[in-house]
């Protein structure tokens, strides 16, 4: 564990508005500084440091925490990962913990450590291997280049990966917690996870091998094979090539499918190419790509699969705030086969005549439907019309209605006419479904940080409140420590807002929401950052704690069991 004088330190060192602002444009709003969250699409600023408290909330999507919640956001890292990282931006030294782990599992170093000595065996058993290598030569991948990437071979076979992680003294428990190998049903016996497959290591941007991505050579399914998340590696937050993107990606970054398109692009001299791991594009990997590079061309596959990808990247990043544009292939699958046959001169060109999201999906329309007929014209036009009716901007709407207009043989004032009433249909919808999620939120359906608010909405608002004022006041924890409200964790309704009062109660005076970092999961940070925000400006004295405490109090009776109430009577 990292001493709690450490993490003060770096945390009085690393001022909040400082790092923040590193990530987001702050503009000062009174005591308090506001901003375009970094973690949610938004147009008005709904995200705001709070340098007293030295706390972040956003009114929007509910993150909130302290400047080490925070960096475990934007960089998506674990606890310990941000505490370091804040320690290294700030010139101290953390105590290092070689037995630290998580979740009972093998510690994050020794992870890192069996992947590197995995790597290696794959990078050895690739020199002996004619079907990898005539694999490798079959998809023009260079020997330079296999090795700039660190390509690797898995050999057909159950147990040599195993075997030799045995002699190296790894074990299978620690083998199976890395997902490089897999257990027997019925015999319960290790053995080897990727087989006959093209290796490529997936590094981190400090060159650590988090995990590997397996391509089948010859014909099989899956045709990648992924690590799955590991202590060490999450698919959701991770990207194929980053490691080697990230300092050259500033103005630009492709956004390709398969790995294989992306060693070809780095060959051609594409180095800010990367690819997603087996996934659709994430929330997390569309807000990283959102704080390395200026623009993101997506090169996905030229069929109805990449398609239906690209829109679906175009949504993701759009939320996140990042300019996107498509690359269409003509001639080719997909970047990789497009280079082999048109060469580096020719996509370079491309990359100068990519799509907006308006144009790439007015083009699919196109060449859906034939506007030569009044039927073909008629079902293009609607399509077209939803496509434009979800821009936010007016402006771009009318641009965009007149440039389709033109093309479809339309007038553009029916055209517009016909978005303007698109708007206002989903304006409508999108009334409903607000209303709908804050029935559902004051209901305490689908709350997911908090499940048991549900079983008592009256008794979890009155536990919320209490953490709330006491968070605002702190002196009023160490009177609750000494037992002056009468209030224990076992008065408490719901388990998240118990186990936060316990917490309060081992920290007293000195609680504040990043205390909590360690132990609960960023969600729940938020929620308690939450819970002080919605007192701001409210009463927060002791009377009003004592009212709060006795609210608690009487609704946790009213929705006692029979045999909860029985039990207590035989207590007394």
């Amino acid at each position: 564990m990292i001493p709690e004088s450490v993490i003060e330190e770096i945390k009085y060192r690393c001022n909040i508005t400082d790092v923040i602002s590193q990530y987001v444009t702050l503009k000062r709003a009174g005591s308090n500084m506001t901003g375009l969250c970094p973690f949610h699409s938004e147009k008005t600023p709904s995200f705001t440091v709070f340098e007293g408290s030295r706390s972040f909330y956003c009114f929007g999507c509910g993150a909130g925490g302290d400047v080490i919640s925070f960096i475990m956001r934007a960089e998506n890292m674990e606890y310990p990962e941000a505490v370091e990282y804040l320690a290294r931006r700030a010139g101290i030294d953390v105590p290092q913990d070689g037995a630290r782990r998580d979740n009972a599992g093998p510690a994050k170093q020794r992870l890192l450590d069996m992947n590197r000595a995995a790597a290696k065996f794959f990078y050895s058993q690739m020199k002996e291997s004619k079907a990898a290598l005539g694999y490798l030569e079959k998809r023009r991948i260079t020997p330079a280049l296999a090795n700039h990437f660190g390509l690797g071979y898995a050999p057909d076979d159950f147990g040599l990966l195993t075997n030799h992680m045995h002699k190296l003294g790894f074990t299978d428990d620690e083998l199976y917690a890395g997902f490089l190998c897999g257990k027997s049903k019925k015999t319960g016996r290790a053995y080897d996870y990727f087989r006959n497959r093209l290796m490529f290591p997936i590094i981190n941007t400090s060159g650590d091998v988090i995990g590997f991505s397996g391509r089948v050579i010859g014909d099989g399914e899956p045709k990648y094979l992924n690590t799955s998340d590991t202590a060490v590696f999450k698919k959701s937050r991770n990207l194929f090539a980053m490691n080697f993107a990230k300092p050259v990606c500033r103005e630009r970054l492709i956004l390709c499918e398969g790995n294989i398109d992306v060693v070809s692009l780095h060959g051609a001299g594409f180095a800010y190419s990367v690819a997603t791991l087996g996934t659709a594009l994430t929330d997390d990997q569309a807000r990283m790509m959102k704080r390395t590079t200026d623009e993101v061309v997506i090169s996905y596959d030229n069929d109805a699969a990449g398609q239906k990808a690209a829109n679906r990247a175009f949504e993701r990043l759009r939320e996140a705030g990042v300019t996107a544009r498509v690359l269409v292939l003509e001639g080719a699958k997909d970047p990789d086969e497009y280079i082999n046959t048109f060469g580096a001169d020719a996509f370079r060109k491309l990359l100068d005549e990519t799509y907006s999201e308006f144009d790439y999906k007015f083009l699919n329309i196109l060449k859906k439907y034939d506007i030569r007929a009044d039927e073909g014209r008629i079902a293009a036009s609607n399509e077209t019309v939803e496509v434009i009716s979800s821009i936010y901007s007016s402006v771009e709407r009318e641009l965009y209605a007149k440039k389709a207009a033109a093309k479809l043989g339309v007038s553009s004032e029916s055209l517009m006419h016909d978005v303007r009433a698109a708007v206002r249909r989903r304006s409508r919808q999108s009334k409903r479904d607000e209303t709908e999620t804050m029935k559902r939120r004051i209901q305490g359906l689908g709350d997911r940080v908090n499940p048991d608010r549900i079983k008592n909405l009256g008794g979890s608002a009155a536990e919320e409140a209490i953490l709330g004022i006491m968070m605002s006041s702190p002196e009023f924890i160490a009177k609750a420590k000494d037992g002056e409200y009468g209030l224990t964790p076992d008065d408490f309704v719901t388990s998240l807002d118990r186990r936060i009062y316990e917490k309060m109660l081992e920290y007293g005076e000195g609680f504040d929401v990043g205390r909590l970092n360690g132990e609960f999961t960023a969600d729940e940070v938020s929620r308690a950052a939450q819970m002080q925000v919605r007192r701001m400006g409210l009463a927060n004295t002791e009377d009003a704690l004592r009212d709060c405490v006795a609210a608690l109090k009487r609704s946790a009776s009213k929705n006692a069991s029979i045999e909860d109430i029985i039990k207590n009577k035989r207590k007394q």
